[in-house]
């Protein structure tokens, strides 16, 4: 068994990519505020206590611009004790950010407007903007609006200096004159601008690195590369070993709410059952475990193929011969089951999957005993007891609908008497609208033959075999899936399924394989 790390696969499951930025976005807020507070709390020091290399306001009414470095210091010490003292939302700490690094580049601007001759910012303007772009996990969009106020906000400061403080204006005037001044806000327009696009284009990449991480998870050994498919009882990803390369299925279940420490021992006896199975045509697990949030996850064989149900509705019912073929293989891998105390528990043709192995098509793959439930005697404590229905309606024992206590490897050849119906016949025994219908139905009503139904000639002891696995009473069925197939192979035919038949036709219909599946 793998532990897995405490990740979540997709938006689908608990933990999302949206989750997963705003712990980071805290995590960093926190880091990157009481940085700039060391930052700016030096660069004060140093230009105050140090150097001694302050520029004198230029006229008396101004403040002095230690003031500015002051601002700084104070208001990323307000914000490094407010991203500390609770859990914020995701926008709450956007709001934060922004409006911090937003002011903290117009207090810059005004140093530089007011204080500094007009001089152009870059060394505060590129600290902080490479220093958000790096470490703050925001989209293209929020960095892109900094560099707006980068950009516009010395256009602005220095627009309105020149306008409402007469001593600037003087200075501009005595000097470099008005045509001085727009060069300085064109050249600082420029060179601003260089450093806000450089400043979108790494939290871009930044960005996208952390989105395609995410993508391409881990859960112990194997890394996540996409989504198979959704069902009931989980999701299904195909992933590939990170040492291997070997593709692989891997099943992460769904936990229901309440007791989930019971239901997630419960899934790991079954799949320490499961991983017992040698037979050639049940689908191989290969590991399994826990991952740092409760969540269950299995890795199997991952293959190509086409379940019953995608074949039946693509090019109809199934001959005699090949269902038979077809029959004698799924009867093998539930027998080996059942001697090993295990019950599928939702036998149905969309468990049960045609693939190509070593040359030999038709080859059945039993998949999904996600739902296994452990065989126990009579009177024995019950190892499950989800007290929920499991199971698909069109395919359920009666005994299963029932919530009968009683229940063996006889409830999956009920399935079995299914799966051979909807190969037959094109459709299930029962076709009722509702889910209540179709289990009175299993539980009172007797099916028509397939025989009865089928496009094809059906031999009567094909339809007695039928028939009987379809029996509402467990006791009149077949008592074992062993004695099933060997009544199978009895069964003749004037030109009998064969390997051979099956790769022509596969060659004719199915050329490839198709994609991974694993029910779901």
């Amino acid at each position: 068994m793998t532990d897995g790390l405490p990740i979540s696969l997709s938006p689908k499951v608990p933990t999302s990519f949206g989750d997963e930025q705003r712990a980071l976005m805290q995590r960093r807020c926190k880091l990157v505020y009481v940085l700039s507070v060391l930052v700016t709390g030096v660069v004060n020091v140093f230009y105050v206590f140090v150097s001694g290399d302050l520029p004198t306001a230029i006229a008396p009414s101004l403040p002095s611009p230690v003031l500015i470095y002051d601002l700084h210091v104070i208001s990323f010490t307000l914000a490094a004790l407010l991203v500390h003292a609770r859990r914020w939302s995701m926008q709450g700490l956007l709001g934060i950010d922004l409006t911090l690094f937003a002011v903290n580049l117009m207090l810059a601007h005004v140093f530089a407007v007011v204080f500094d001759l007009g001089k152009i910012p870059i060394f505060a303007v590129s600290l902080m903007l490479f220093l958000h772009a790096s470490f703050i996990p925001v989209s293209v969009g929020a960095q892109a609006s900094l560099g707006a106020v980068a950009v516009l906000g010395y256009a602005v400061v220095a627009a309105l200096g020149f306008s409402l403080i007469p001593e600037i204006q003087q200075r501009w005037m005595a000097g470099a004159g008005i045509a001085g001044f727009r060069a300085r806000l064109l050249e600082a327009t420029f060179q601003l601008g260089v450093l806000a696009l450089v400043s979108v284009t790494i939290t871009k990449a930044l960005y996208h690195m952390r989105l395609s991480l995410h993508r391409a998870q881990r859960l112990g050994n194997y890394i996540i590369k996409g989504e198979l498919g959704e069902g009931g009882m989980g999701h299904v990803y195909v992933a590939e070993h990170a040492l291997m390369k070997r593709p692989t299925a891997v099943k992460v279940l769904k936990v229901p709410p309440g007791d989930a420490d019971a239901w997630l021992a419960r899934f790991e006896r079954e799949v320490r059952l499961l991983a017992g199975l040698s037979h050639p045509n049940t689908i191989t697990v290969y590991d399994f475990g826990r991952s740092g949030r409760g969540t269950f996850y299995y890795a199997m064989e991952y293959l190509d193929g086409s379940n019953l149900e995608e074949l039946v509705e693509r090019f109809g019912p199934v001959p005699p011969e090949r269902t038979v073929f077809i029959l004698t293989q799924i009867c093998g891998s539930l027998a080996e089951a059942h001697r090993s105390g295990i019950m599928h528990r939702d036998v149905k043709p969309s468990n049960i999957l045609l693939t190509c192995r070593g040359g030999m098509y038709d080859y059945v793959k039993v998949l999904d005993f996600g739902l296994a439930k452990p065989i126990v005697p009579d009177g024995s404590p019950k190892v499950t007891k989800t007290g929920i229905f499991l199971g698909t309606p069109q395919y359920a024992a009666p005994e299963v609908v029932s919530g009968s206590d009683r229940l063996d490897g006889r409830a999956d050849l009920y399935g079995l008497g299914g799966v051979a119906y909807w190969m037959l016949a094109g459709r299930p025994p029962f076709e009722a609208i509702s889910s209540t219908g179709l289990m009175l139905e299993h539980m009172n009503t007797l099916p028509v033959a397939p025989s009865a139904v089928s496009e094809f000639s059906v031999p009567p002891e094909l339809d007695d075999v039928v028939m009987r696995c379809l029996e509402k009473d467990p006791d009149k069925r077949f008592p074992t899936a062993g004695e099933v197939e060997a009544v199978l192979r009895t069964i003749t035919f004037e030109k009998p399924w064969t390997w051979e038949r099956a790769r022509a036709w596969w060659a004719v219909h199915l050329p490839e394989p198709g994609k991974g599946a694993v029910s779901s």
